[in-house]
Formats: C-alpha cells, sequence, structure tokens
C-alpha cells in the first residue's frame, strides 16, 4: 500500500513538473507523461486487484454455501428416492403376498365348487336311481292291482253298462 503510494505521488510530483515546463496546453509524448500514465495504469490494476481480492474473499463463503445447499439438495433428493424406492419394494411385496393370498383362496373356491359339484352330481344320481326304483315299485304296484282284481287289459276302454267282476280270494 506505502509503494502505490510511492509511486502515484512520484507520478504526481512529475505531473507538476512537467507540467511547469509547459509552454502550450498540447501534450507531447515525452518520459514525464509514460511514467504517469504507467504509474496509473499500476495504481488502477492494483486497486483493481484489490477489489477483485476483496469480492473473491467475499465470494468464497457464499460459493462454499452454495455448494453445501447443493449438495444438501442432492442428499435429500436421494434420500427421498431411496424411501420412495423401499415404499415400492415394500409395495410389491405385499402385492405378491396378497396375490398369492388371493390365487390359495381360487384354488380352494375352485376345490370347494368341484366337491360341490361332485356332491349333486352323486346326490341327482341317487335321486335319478331313487325316480327309476319308484317307477318301478308303481308299476309292480300297479300290474298287481290288476293281477288281484282280475281286471282285463282290453278291459280298460270305459264302456256303459259293464259290470266288473273280481275274484275274492279264499
Amino acid at each position: 500500500m506505502d509503494q502505490i503510494k510511492h509511486s502515484l505521488a512520484e507520478a504526481l510530483e512529475r505531473t507538476r513538473t512537467s507540467s511547469c515546463d509547459a509552454r502550450e496546453p498540447t501534450v507531447e509524448p515525452n518520459a514525464c507523461n509514460l511514467v504517469l500514465l504507467a504509474a496509473a495504469s499500476e495504481e488502477r490494476d492494483q486497486t483493481h486487484n484489490r477489489n477483485e481480492d476483496v469480492y473473491s474473499a467475499d465470494k468464497w463463503p457464499r460459493l462454499l454455501e452454495r455448494v453445501q445447499d447443493a449438495a444438501k439438495y442432492i442428499r435429500d433428493i436421494e434420500d427421498g428416492a431411496q424411501e420412495q424406492e423401499f415404499r415400492v419394494q415394500e409395495l410389491l411385496k405385499q402385492v405378491r403376498v396378497d396375490m398369492d393370498s388371493a390365487r390359495a383362496r381360487a384354488l380352494t373356491a375352485e376345490r370347494h365348487a368341484r366337491e360341490v359339484e361332485m356332491r349333486a352330481a352323486k346326490l341327482i344320481q341317487a335321486a335319478e336311481e331313487r325316480a327309476v326304483a319308484a317307477e318301478q315299485m308303481l308299476q309292480r304296484i300297479s300290474q298287481t292291482i290288476e293281477a288281484e282284481f282280475a281286471v282285463q287289459p282290453s278291459d280298460r276302454q270305459p264302456t256303459r253298462g259293464r259290470t266288473y267282476t273280481t275274484r275274492v280270494a279264499s
């Protein structure tokens, strides 16, 4: 900083002395003017570098904070994605369990339906057999009645004034 002040002071001193020597308002290139321009340029560069250092020094903590925020955001997203993946896996497991349970219930229902169908078929067959046996029994009863009461098969037609004879068992 002191060097900047010295070089600036020297440049100003040279400018005063050269302006005193100058007789015209125009500036002619000479060593004095070039030194002044060089000194002003150096001062501006040093001020600019100091400002950049100050600005960059102020920017580093904000940059670090932004990087940390971005990293935290990415971790949060990854955590959320992992949590969602875990929930999806749990749901898939539950769906598999539910599907297995549904298959088991369906198989049980099918087996039960086959058993009911078999029982129904047996009951129908038994009912048909009883119906056939009942028909046979009714036919035998009819034959017995006809045989016991001596009804002639040709006499089955109703006629007027006809009398039936019955046999009496002795």
